[in-house]
C-alpha cells in the first residue's frame, strides 16, 4: 500500500522549511497530489525525487519512528478501531437523517446492522446530542451491538456540510467519529480514549485537512505515544 505524507511530514523528512515545501509546489518542483484542496506525497516517489535533487533524507529516524508506530499499533485497541471503520471524505450532510443513512452504506457491516444502524443513531442523538464540542462529533447506539460485531470499530467521517450536533460550544460539526462496540467495557474503554485523543488543539487543527486514513492512524498513534 502506497504510503502519503502531508506537508509537516516533508519538512521533517528532507529538513527545508515549509515555505520552501510551498514554493516548490506552486514552481512544479516537487511530486504531488491535490486533495480537496490539501496537498499529499507518495512517500517512495517523494524519496526518489529527493535523492535524484541530491537532498538529505531523514531515512533513519523515519525507519525508527517507522517501527515503532508499528509496535504501539498492534497495541492499541483504539487504533485498531480506526482501521476497521475506515475513513470516508464529503459524506452527504444536509440533516441528520441524511448523514446517518449515509453511514452504514459506507462501512463495511453485516446486513443486519446495516438495516438499523441509522435508527439507532438517531434514537440516541435524540436521547443526548454526541456533538462533543470543537467541530467534532461521537455518533454511536444506546447500547452495544453485542454479537452481532465481532470487533470494535470507529467509522472517520468527514462532512460535505457542517451539521449542527448541538455541541455544548455550539460549533457546526464538520467530523464525526461513528463508535461502534461489541460491549459496555470495550465501549467506555475506546469512549475514553478517544476523547482524550480529541481534546488537543494540534489533534483538531490536523483533522480539518481532512486526512486519509493511513494518514490520521499515523497521526493518532505518534500523539498515543506521546501519552502513554
Amino acid at each position: 500500500m502506497a504510503k502519503w505524507l502531508i506537508v509537516s511530514d516533508v519538512v521533517e523528512l528532507l529538513h527545508v522549511p515549509e515555505a520552501t515545501i510551498y514554493r516548490w509546489i506552486r514552481q512544479g518542483d516537487i511530486p504531488c497530489v491535490v486533495r480537496r484542496g490539501k496537498y499529499y506525497f507518495n512517500q517512495s516517489t517523494l524519496i526518489t525525487w529527493a535523492e535524484s535533487k541530491h537532498i538529505h533524507i531523514e531515512k533513519h529516524s523515519l525507519r525508527e519512528s517507522k517501527i515503532k508506530q508499528k509496535a504501539s499499533t498492534v497495541q492499541s485497541p483504539l487504533i485498531e478501531a480506526f482501521e476497521n471503520g475506515n475513513v470516508f471524505h464529503a459524506v452527504p450532510s444536509d440533516s441528520l437523517e441524511t448523514l446517518f443513512s449515509e453511514i452504514p452504506a459506507c462501512m463495511n457491516l453485516p446486513g443486519h446492522i446495516k438495516d438499523t444502524l441509522a435508527e439507532q443513531l438517531m434514537q440516541r442523538e435524540i436521547l443526548s446530542p454526541t456533538g462533543i464540542g470543537n467541530g467534532i462529533a461521537v455518533p454511536h447506539p444506546k447500547k452495544p451491538l453485542g454479537q452481532q460485531l465481532k470487533k470494535s470499530m470507529i467509522g472517520t467521517f468527514f462532512l460535505e456540510k457542517p451539521l449542527d450536533f448541538k455541541a455544548p460550544d455550539g460549533l457546526p460539526v464538520f467530523v464525526v467519529f461513528v463508535l461502534l462496540s461489541a460491549d459496555s467495557f470495550h465501549h467506555l474503554h475506546l469512549l475514553s480514549q478517544l476523547a482524550r485523543l480529541l481534546n488537543n488543539t494540534d489533534i483538531n487543527d490536523f483533522l480539518k485537512n481532512s486526512p486519509s486514513l493511513e494518514i490520521l492512524v499515523e497521526k493518532f498513534q505518534k500523539n498515543l505515544a506521546k501519552t502513554a
